[in-house]
């Protein structure tokens, strides 16, 4: 019970951010405007989504329904993903609280920084070369929600003041979070139930080879379901038994996909989308980790 409190308590505050982030996304800013910002060399496009992080810190927990609205805009998937997954990892947030966690070891930061940005890059013109022809509706679903807009009222004047502004920002939020909190606590609930079990003992004494601890971290990484601002000093623990290659895996895979992300995932984007998207990240960060622990 209360680890799977703990996992609510310490995501809500993200979960409210993305959710009036994405509001404003689809009120205030304009398909024409993201067409305006979006590089015309795609190279730079996925560069500029993979390190946008630094300037845009927030957790994993929040920005699932923040690219959705990006690509609703006008925003290509590739670069959306790459937005997507390279975001709870390269952020300053995150990379202080991971030098905090193994601050005699700064390989851990770099390697998980840098193997954060090539994934997401990976990733993403991965799923653009698979998606960006497609219509953006093949793999959105519709939102479950009432989007409030200055069209949809007899009084426009209203919303043109800043009074019905903010109310207008008020209830998009308010509906956004509610759709996300759904998911979110189903997902939250279930990871809780894995949290329960590991932290009773069943991989304390488990001791393995490289490749197999990257597997095992991988495995642990996606059902712990760890917000990406404290996995770093969970992982520490694991450091003995399944080596520092397995370590940057839990590091890299858990931010980008998790069970709670997974479950909010599908409440977002159809389901073939969602597996196909899960199956990519896993076979990328697993064949990078891999050849980490054959170089070193």
């Amino acid at each position: 019970m209360w680890s799977y409190l703990g996992i609510i308590v310490e995501a809500l505050p993200f979960l409210l951010i993305g959710a009036v982030l994405s509001a404003l996304i689809q009120i205030y800013v304009s398909d024409e405007l993201i067409k305006k910002i979006i590089p015309k060399n795609n190279i730079i496009g996925y560069f500029i989504a993979a390190i946008s992080g630094v300037f845009f810190p927030v957790c994993e927990c929040a920005i699932v329904p923040i690219t959705r609205s990006l690509i609703k805009k006008g925003l290509p998937i590739g670069v959306g993903i790459t937005f997507m997954l390279a975001v709870p990892i390269v952020n300053p947030v995150v990379i202080m609280s991971t030098y905090y966690a193994f601050p005699n070891n700064v390989a851990i930061v770099i390697l998980r920084t840098i193997g954060g940005i090539l994934g997401a890059l990976i990733i993403g013109l991965i799923i653009g070369a698979l998606y960006d022809n497609v219509k953006v509706n093949t793999i959105l679903k519709e939102d479950s929600y009432n989007n409030y807009c200055d069209c949809c009222t007899f009084n426009n004047n209203y919303y043109t003041s800043f009074k019905g502004k903010v109310r207008n920002l008020i209830l998009n939020a308010s509906s956004e979070f509610l759709n996300i909190s759904i998911y979110f606590i189903f997902g939250a609930f279930i990871s809780s139930i894995f949290v329960v079990f590991i932290q009773d003992g069943i991989f304390n004494n488990l001791s393995v080879g490289s490749i197999g601890g990257v597997i095992v971290m991988m495995v642990l990484s996606f059902l712990l379901s760890l917000c990406s601002e404290a996995d770093a000093f969970v992982a520490r623990g694991f450091m003995d038994n399944f080596g520092a290659y397995g370590v940057i895996a839990f590091l890299i895979l858990g931010p980008m996909m998790d069970l709670k992300n997974l479950i909010l995932a599908f409440g977002f984007f159809k389901k073939k989308f969602v597996v196909n998207l899960l199956l990519i990240i896993t076979a990328v960060i697993f064949i990078i980790c891999s050849l980490l622990t054959l170089k070193w």
